[in-house]
């Protein structure tokens, strides 16, 4: 019996973790406001096209629009009854979806104080000179973190925790180093043919931490 019982348990939780996993984006219409994914939009407009399937513009969204709503809906149906176990025992299995790609996204920048040196640049994203802070920052459970936080307006309790985790690693590589500030400047990625391309630069959640905090 307890076999059989085994098997059906894990049938469920496989069958749970897959469609809460499924890559179902939630599509809203604020996204479509965004030059790049109207410049999508216009893309698949002419793809159709191409094959015959003449949609118009506005018509193709607000089907996707649907879409996104129903398959959403349907997702939160079917796992509904397993939020009660997933997290008790560690079995969520959810992820985002890139809807299209962010036009502005951060880059994370940290810079170090050496005594009465003034800043200096210690890390800029993706740089890769295959050093211990490097191999720290681009492991991807470490990544997960600042990764995801630098293009939130708010970036939350754990990415606060995070810096003040980092700042203890790095004091910990760099003895001569007293301060270190972290930052996200913004980039602009948007194709050369966008009409509301953007150059003034920008910086978002700035954190500083001091070494004489860790004694």
């Amino acid at each position: 019996m307890w076999p059989s019982i085994r098997a059906v348990l894990i049938t469920l939780v496989l069958f749970f973790c897959v469609v809460e996993a499924a890559p179902l984006p939630t599509l809203k219409k604020r996204h479509l406001n965004r030059q790049i994914a109207q410049d999508e939009t216009d893309r698949w407009v002419s793809i159709l096209g191409a094959f015959g399937v003449e949609v118009p513009r506005e018509v193709l969204i607000q089907k996707v629009l649907k879409a996104s709503r129903k398959s959403g809906k349907l997702q939160k149906r079917l796992i509904r009854p397993w939020r009660k176990f997933e997290r008790p025992l560690g079995l969520s299995q959810r992820w985002g979806l890139f809807t299209f790609t962010d036009s502005y996204p951060g880059r994370l920048v940290i810079e170090a104080r050496r005594g009465d040196d003034g800043w200096s640049e210690l890390y800029r994203a993706p740089h890769d000179d295959g050093s211990v802070l490097v191999d720290l920052l681009h492991y991807r459970r470490v990544r997960g973190i600042w990764d995801d936080a630098g293009d939130r307006p708010y970036p939350g309790k754990l990415y606060n925790r995070w810096v003040t985790w980092l700042g203890g690693r790095i004091f910990e590589l760099y003895p001569q180093v007293d301060a270190i500030r972290l930052r996200f400047d913004r980039v602009d990625i948007q194709p050369p043919t966008a009409r509301n391309r953007h150059t003034t630069e920008e910086t978002k959640h700035e954190r500083t931490r001091f070494r004489e905090d860790y004694r």
